[in-house]
């Protein structure tokens, strides 16, 4: 008796390390993960910094020796390509920003009422300078009002990494349109575009971080941009889906409760 009872605290002892020692794996197992996501980030960085660059070295070279020779029109021409260059870059940054912030625990929600419509427009403004030659963007929207219940700032990130992604993979005088409803149920945003779709076998990996199909290589991108949004459409209590043809276009879809993240918040 006197043995079993010197074993009990000894077996006690031995569960605790036990666990304190599963606890210190996964802990260096996500610090190791961690340290590899931003030696990625930053190679990613260096990498996509380049053409950018490049384009605001270029275009800023020509205005200084050429300025005298150049007709308004030809330098309006090159402060649009350092403006979409700038662009390019911030988006870049944005994406790396988000996915630490996500990685980290770090993104907290702000839910609160706001006109969707009004954001829409924003957006799509904002984005009219990354189009190509002959592009255009349009909104419609459906549905009961406008007010909806959610992360503002959130939701203009999906959204701008979105309309984004169909400018840069649609031709030069394609359609890029943004269609919101709201019905009593939910509150729907969908991005369609004519662009290069992305291929049936690689649907399924899509929101993977870093992931990039085959044939959108050749273009400008860090690969982060859908699985952030599918991060922040969750945190939100949403939903992304999608539907795509190659060569024919692509149409993301995002989906929220009409009362998302807070039940007892009514929608004004």
């Amino acid at each position: 008796m006197i043995m079993k009872e010197s074993n009990r605290p000894l077996k006690s002892d031995t569960r605790y390390l036990l666990k304190i020692k599963e606890e210190l794996e996964i802990l260096l197992a996500r610090e190791k993960e961690l340290s590899r996501l931003k030696g990625r980030m930053v190679s990613i960085a260096s990498h996509e910094f380049r053409t950018p660059l490049s384009s605001i070295q270029l275009s800023a070279s020509t205005i200084e020796h050429y300025f005298d020779r150049l007709d308004r029109t030809r330098i309006f021409q090159h402060l649009k390509k350092i403006i979409m260059a700038v662009q390019q870059m911030t988006a870049i940054l944005d994406d790396l920003l988000s996915l630490e912030k996500i990685e980290s625990g770090k993104v907290s929600l702000r839910m609160k009422c706001f006109d969707l419509t009004s954001v829409s427009r924003d957006v799509l403004e904002e984005m009219q300078a990354m189009t190509k030659k002959g592009q255009q963007l349009f909104h419609r929207h459906h549905g009961l009002d406008t007010e909806v219940y959610l992360d503002q700032d959130l939701l203009r990130r999906c959204l701008t990494n979105l309309i984004s992604n169909a400018i840069k993979y649609s031709p030069e005088g394609g359609i890029v349109e943004l269609v919101t409803c709201i019905t009593e149920q939910f509150m729907e945003v969908q991005v369609k575009d004519q662009g290069i779709g992305i291929p049936e076998k690689e649907q399924s990996r899509l929101f993977e971080t870093f992931f990039r199909a085959d044939n959108a290589k050749d273009i400008q991108g860090t690969g982060l941009g859908l699985n952030i949004v599918k991060r922040y459409v969750e945190l939100m209590n949403g939903s992304v889906s999608f539907s795509s043809r190659e060569n024919e276009g692509t149409v993301f879809m995002l989906r929220f409760p009409r009362l998302s993240g807070d039940l007892d918040q009514p929608i004004k």
